[in-house]
């Protein structure tokens, strides 16, 4: 628990890599194992059994875990000792069998599979509800016109529909790339000491199967120690997504802010303590501020896969140690940005203000094209660069502008026909047309299996 981390997570976070719940996977681990190899033959019966009692009966304190672990270098080595005393104690039969053809290693790579895989589960619950949510706001909002900003400048105009089935879609890949890495990522380890499986021999394959099925993961059929390529794939899909919810984190927090007040986070109450006028948009800090490690956090678990040899010294154990920080990160910023979503107001008077506000200059591009049929694109492109300063200045229309400067320059006619393709390439509806459509392609388009 850490008072300056815990209220950035969601109230029902999960903690998947908790004490309690490493210790009881490290302790699946060795009853399952010792099951799995006497399901194949390997192990007596009853040796397994007294092993599954003693990982359900012999007594396991953290402290003494720690201070054995730290003096030794090896968790799953602290954990191992006092099933060793237990069933030296009460059942002597498993002691000979105990961890038998495995590693520390194997018990705390399998773990930390178990473990992400809670982990996994959780992170893709919010994740779902959270697309679910975009995809409602992109179908509301599909032709709410909006907007569009390049470089933190007014651009062209955009739906608020098209915005949010873009980061829909964007989580939506996510989550198919993360539900595809699992079945290759989420797997026993059992390679015993140097990755060989030697003690087991020619039996190591169908007790890996079989441990595997056991623990509901996969089983790659060779060790992974030093190999994390795998395992690292899934840990980088983990950051991507993080990534696109950094994205939308931010896109929501500049929309929120009073001078732009496009969207707004529910009510609820002020959020200062100085000023008591103030509603932050609370949820989406919580994001960024969750988003903030993560970069730093790919970076790190990449660079612990320079292992040496078949042990690492050092870079190993440092994954281990940060691994559950990316998950917990990634899932605390999909958590808000849900809750944010779920109750998101959208303002779109306040959106059509600001384009009306811009007197036509979004319609800039459209007006090129309409003007340069007359006077070719150089000219056209030169006038609309001239009378785009004076539209704001006057406040007048920059369709009325150009109209102006090519009444000496066009017959009547011609005039009139200038008139009638300026009004059609400022009109709004005709302008977030193709913002609706694309919005409406992409929540029509065939979903990654695993997503709404």
């Amino acid at each position: 628990m850490s008072l300056v981390k815990d209220y950035l997570d969601p109230e029902d976070a999960g903690h998947w890599f908790s004490d309690a719940l490493w210790l009881e996977a490290l302790l699946r681990f060795e009853a399952s194992l010792a099951h799995a190899q006497a399901e194949c033959g390997l192990v007596p019966a009853e040796a397994a059994q007294a092993i599954a009692r003693a990982c359900a009966q012999a007594p396991l304190e953290r402290a003494t875990l720690v201070a054995q672990a730290r003096h030794t270098g090896a968790l799953g080595l602290a954990v191992v000792r006092p099933l060793q005393q237990w069933l030296a104690s009460n059942a002597p039969e498993g002691l000979p069998w105990l961890h038998w053809g495995a590693t520390t290693q194997d018990a705390v790579d399998t773990a930390q599979a178990l473990l992400t895989r809670d982990a996994l589960a959780a992170l893709q619950d919010e994740l779902r509800a959270l697309q679910a949510a975009l995809v409602a706001l992109a179908r509301t909002h599909a032709a709410t016109p909006m907007l569009a900003r390049s470089l933190m400048q007014p651009a062209q105009i955009t739906s608020f529909g098209f915005k949010c089935a873009q980061s829909a879609a964007a989580i939506g890949r996510s989550m198919a790339h993360l539900e595809a890495l699992a079945g290759t990522s989420l797997c026993v380890q059992l390679g015993g000491a140097v990755g060989n499986g030697a003690v087991l021999g020619a039996q190591r394959g169908a007790v890996e199967q079989a441990l595997a099925r056991r623990l509901g993961l996969a089983a790659c059929g060779h060790s992974w120690h030093t190999q994390r390529d795998a395992w690292m794939r899934l840990a980088m899909e983990a950051a991507v997504c993080g990534g696109s919810l950094a994205k939308l984190a931010k896109d929501w927090a500049l929309l929120s802010q009073y001078e732009v007040g496009e969207i707004s986070e529910a009510q609820r109450g002020s959020t200062s303590s100085a000023m008591p006028h103030k509603r932050n948009p609370v949820h989406c800090m919580q994001a960024v501020a969750q988003t903030q490690a993560v970069p730093a956090l790919a970076a790190l678990l990449l660079g612990c896969m320079a292992q040496a040899h078949e042990r690492a010294l050092g870079e190993w154990q440092a994954e281990a140690a940060h691994w559950p920080e990316l998950w917990r990160h990634v899932h605390g910023a999909a958590a808000a940005l849900r809750q944010a979503a779920q109750s998101l107001q959208v303002h779109p008077q306040r959106m059509l203000g600001h384009v009306q506000g811009l007197r036509g200059l979004v319609f800039s591009e459209a007006c090129v094209h309409a003007l340069a049929h007359w006077v070719g694109k150089p000219d056209a492109l030169a006038a609309v660069e001239q009378l785009a300063p004076q539209a704001l200045e006057q406040g007048r229309e920059l369709r009325l502008l150009l109209t102006e400067w090519a009444c000496t320059r066009l017959d009547a006619q011609g005039l009139q026909a200038l008139q009638d393709a300026l009004a059609r390439a400022c009109d709004m509806d005709r302008a977030v047309q193709a913002s609706h459509d694309a919005c409406m392609a992409l929540l029509m388009a065939p979903q990654p299996h695993g997503t709404t």
